[in-house]
Order: C-alpha cells, then structure tokens, then sequence
C-alpha cells in the first residue's frame, strides 16, 4: 500500500445528486444554518457552531454523509459532547479548500446583506 495520497480536486460535484437527492440536501443545510449559532475561522478552514441537541447532530450527520460524495476534498471533524455544550462541524483541507470555504461563505453573506 502506497503511503502517497493523491490530491483530490477543490471542485464540488453536485451532478452525483439525484434531483431528489439534491432537494433532501438543500433542506438539511438550510435547517442547519437556521440552527447555526456562529462561524470561526481556523487555521486550514472553518468551524460551525450548533446546539448540542440529538436532532441537530442527527442532521450535521446526514449532511456530512452527502458532502462528502459531492465534495471528498473536505476533512469533516464533528466534536460533540453533552446536549448542554455546543456541537462542532469543522470543514478543513488545504489551502485551497480553504480558499473555496472563505469564497463560499463571502458569498452567502452578500446575499444575505443584498
């Protein structure tokens, strides 16, 4: 076995979506962003905060279970301990995956304030 991995390529792949697929995924996020109490930065992506309910971790972990077709170049970290504590998503990868995370949140955020 190779200890060599080969480089993914940053570029989301949405066509290994059926058009239902696509609609479960498009309301899982949107559910979890409704849900989301913040965002940070880290030093190779970002980190999103969440309660630490049984249903927000039930739907942070159908959502990292689709990303991860669509979008392998991400490393998915998800800490969660106790209800009472928040439940962390970090998505992290190289610097380019961190390009394209600060591109894609940029852009929601210009939506949101249009």
């Amino acid at each position: 076995m190779s200890s060599v991995s080969k480089e993914i390529p940053v570029a989301c792949r949405h066509t290994v979506f059926s058009k239902k697929q696509r609609v479960e995924y498009k309301s899982i996020w949107g559910k979890l962003e409704a849900r989301r109490l913040g965002v940070a930065e880290l030093e190779n992506g970002y980190q999103h905060q969440f309660p630490g309910d049984s249903e927000t971790l039930r739907l942070v972990n159908e959502w990292v279970s689709m990303e991860r077709i669509c979008c392998p170049f991400f490393t998915f970290t998800i800490i969660a301990s106790n209800e009472a504590e928040p439940l962390l998503l970090q998505l992290t990868g190289n610097e380019e995956v961190k390009a394209f995370l600060q591109s894609d949140i940029q852009s929601k955020i210009e939506l949101i304030s249009e």
